[in-house]
């Protein structure tokens, strides 16, 4: 009962605040996906996320609006995940505790969020407790579970390829005490499980080949060359402080109890009285992916990879709670157990409703607001002759036109280089298809061109004449028009081409 109470809880509690408009770009590639699966043009991007985009073609079969699909998905992952947590935490700390842990996730500003947009953290976040809780009953030697947790972790992976990477090594430290002949059958069916939807996403993306070479184009253009090898102290403190404010975001006020109890446990000497399973169990839960995003890569506009170790810190918190209330008691007297709870959770509903941070609502409401005003205005251009031009932003960029825009050209300038000389190709695309060239191709029947700023991207274009510049009220854009032969004096590094010598879809 308790179960189904906290999802139903959650459900509700999603629906008035969920967003309107496809929220980032990789949404836009999600809702792409459903109409033509393909990784080497971004439907989704890199890696592939092949079971959350089939599970958005099943919706859709109910549903014909993209975004109301996968912020379905996101509605229903955050109900499974927080029961998710109330399990784990119960489980390893009683039900006092787990029941803690569920109302702080449940109001958790970064949890929250992400169950109200079309992305796929949240569901992350509920493979990567649900795995947990899996291995933690393998690991205490109840191996009826042995076979789930292989299936899950599988599954995780079809999800967000990384998950099932970060959380291997939790899952093979569960399986250690479980007899050879029954760990390698387990090995066997996760690796087989994995088969199940990697050939497919193989087959769907055009071959292997295709997909490598996706995967090799956003690691040389985005993710790769930024890792703290490469780029040293100064990186590894940028990602320290972005992964530090995406925590901030998820436990807000839980930091304190969470601090507490530490200081308490080494001032004591207690340290060494911790369960060393319990300890190292977490452990592994939390430091793959942390290590990851300090040392190679974590994107500062992405606060949801946080989730996949945030119910871990949760059930931390609800149990240092229980903790310091009991240590409160022996000195004062008095039970501090709710006080504590209460100020974790309206700490978490300030953040989220009253803060205007990357995971609040006011930040989910500014954005369908300032997407329509700049949507609005682009309209006012004739599509018949007029291209538009966007760097790529990641909020409000060329993926979001290509999606709400359907009738105009739109280019996405990226004219990255790579370390090795080679040069980003162009996406762009028109009527929600994507076509990829090495050079910007335009029809002849273009004769101007919009383009598209944010803030003080603006100022490339103040002493180019003939040109037409209008700030956006209201919001951070500025809208340039101008003749089609001025595109190169704003974007000198744009390739242009011609349609006698290249293909690309017309």
């Amino acid at each position: 009962m308790m179960s189904l109470l906290l999802f139903l809880v959650t459900v509700i509690s999603r629906m008035p605040f969920s967003s309107r408009f496809l929220y980032h770009m990789d949404s836009v590639h999600f809702a792409l996906a459903l109409d033509d699966y393909n990784i080497a043009l971004h439907q989704p991007h890199p890696p592939g996320y092949f079971l959350y985009v089939m599970f958005g073609r099943l919706l859709r079969l109910f549903i014909s609006d993209a975004n109301t699909v996968f912020v379905s998905i996101s509605m229903l992952f955050s109900g499974l995940m927080i029961v998710a947590v109330y399990y784990v935490g119960r489980e390893l700390f009683g039900k006092k505790t787990g029941l803690l842990a569920a109302l702080i996730a449940l109001t958790s500003p970064n949890i929250w969020f992400h169950g109200e947009v079309a992305l796929t953290y949240i569901v992350e976040a509920f493979f990567s407790t649900a795995s947990a809780f899996l291995c933690w009953k393998v690991y205490k030697g109840d191996h009826r579970y042995l076979w789930l947790s292989a299936v899950t972790l599988a599954a995780a992976g079809g999800v967000r390829q990384n998950t099932a990477l970060f959380l291997l090594p939790l899952w093979l430290f569960s399986i250690k005490y479980v007899p050879p002949k029954k760990m390698m059958l387990a090995i066997g069916l996760f690796s087989i499980s994995c088969l199940f939807w990697f050939f497919p996403m193989i087959r769907m993306t055009g071959g292997w080949d295709v997909y490598t070479g996706a995967f090799r184009e956003l690691w040389l253009f985005n993710t790769g060359h930024n890792t703290v090898f490469d780029k040293g102290l100064p990186v590894l403190l940028y990602y320290a402080s972005a992964l530090f404010d995406f925590t901030i975001f998820g436990i807000t006020a839980g930091v304190l109890p969470l601090l507490f109890v530490t200081y308490v446990l080494i001032r004591k000497r207690r340290v060494k009285y911790l369960d060393n399973g319990t300890v190292l169990f977490f452990t592994l839960w939390i430091s793959p992916s942390v290590l990851f995003y300090l040392m190679i890569f974590i994107h500062p506009a992405n606060p949801g990879y946080a989730l996949i170790f945030l119910p871990a810190l949760i059930i931390l918190i609800a149990a240092a709670i229980g903790y310091m209330s009991n240590e409160l008691k022996e000195i004062l007297k008095k039970d501090f157990l709710a006080p504590l709870l209460c100020l974790v959770i309206f700490t978490n509903l300030y953040f989220f409703f009253f803060i205007g941070h990357p995971v609040s609502y006011s930040e989910i409401r500014h954005h369908g607001n300032r997407l329509t005003a700049l949507l609005n205005e682009i309209r006012h251009f004739d599509a018949a002759d007029t291209a538009l031009f966007s760097l790529p932003y990641v909020f409000y960029g060329p993926k979001q036109f290509i999606y709400y825009l359907p009738e105009y050209y739109v280019y996405q300038v990226d004219a990255k280089v790579a370390p090795n000389g080679e040069t980003r190709k162009t996406f762009w695309g028109k009527d929600r298809i994507t076509y990829q060239n090495e050079t910007i191709i335009l029809p002849e029947d273009i004769r101007h061109f919009m383009a598209m700023f944010i803030s003080d991207d603006i100022d490339r274009t103040k002493e180019i004449h003939n040109i037409t510049i209008k700030q956006i009220r209201n919001t951070p854009f500025s809208i340039v028009h101008g003749d089609i032969s001025l595109v190169n004096r704003i974007y000198p590094r744009l390739k242009m081409g011609s349609l006698k010598n290249e293909t690309g879809g017309f």
